[in-house]
């Protein structure tokens, strides 16, 4: 019991640097933690309701579809911002992340397996019109205001093949904000 105390009191009174100094020069069991991190203005947030957006396509016939390309009917939906401050970005892009279609990579998948649609995809687009591929940077770019925005988009079924067949067509995307 007395060595132990010594040991401890000896430490006590050495401090930390008896401690570091160790006489067999063994490696201790430590290691070098970095913290990395940026700390930024916010520029715009998304409305609470749209972070978990539901977009009904609807029923859509196969025979919609005769041609590789060939479309459903647009379905709009629009991404609600707020709080847009553009003295600290001028503008907002939108970059559309999910599983690809295995025939057309720019498209989202409906899936795979039984009871699920072949030989269509879900295509997006701007809202000038203009395809917007999965999975790749913004091709232009909005201006920001100061206050609420909103973007608007339109999602269509597309043929990827010569053939539809039928079944559910379900697909999944993430959307970001990029800012410039």
């Amino acid at each position: 019991m007395w060595k132990m105390g010594a040991g401890i009191l000896l430490t006590l009174l050495l401090g930390p640097k008896a401690i570091a100094n160790n006489p067999r020069d063994e490696p201790s069991l430590g290691g070098l933690m970095h913290f990395q991190g940026e700390v930024i203005a916010e520029t715009c947030s998304v409305e609470t309701k749209d972070r978990n957006l539901m977009v009904s396509m609807g029923h859509i016939t196969t025979d919609r579809f005769q041609l590789a390309s060939d479309e459903s009917g647009a379905v709009p939906f629009d991404l609600h911002l707020q709080g847009c401050n553009p003295t600290v970005s001028r503008n907002v892009g939108i970059m559309f992340h999910g599983m690809a279609d295995k025939n057309n990579p720019e498209m989202l998948s409906v899936g795979e397996g039984p009871d699920v649609a072949t030989g269509v995809a879900v295509a997006l687009f701007d809202d000038r019109g203009q395809f917007v591929p999965l999975n790749t940077a913004p091709r232009y770019w909005i201006p920001l205001q100061d206050g609420p925005l909103t973007l608007h988009f339109v999602a269509k079924y597309r043929a990827t093949g010569l053939s539809v067949n039928d079944g559910l067509a379900n697909a999944q995307a993430w959307f970001a904000l990029t800012y410039q």
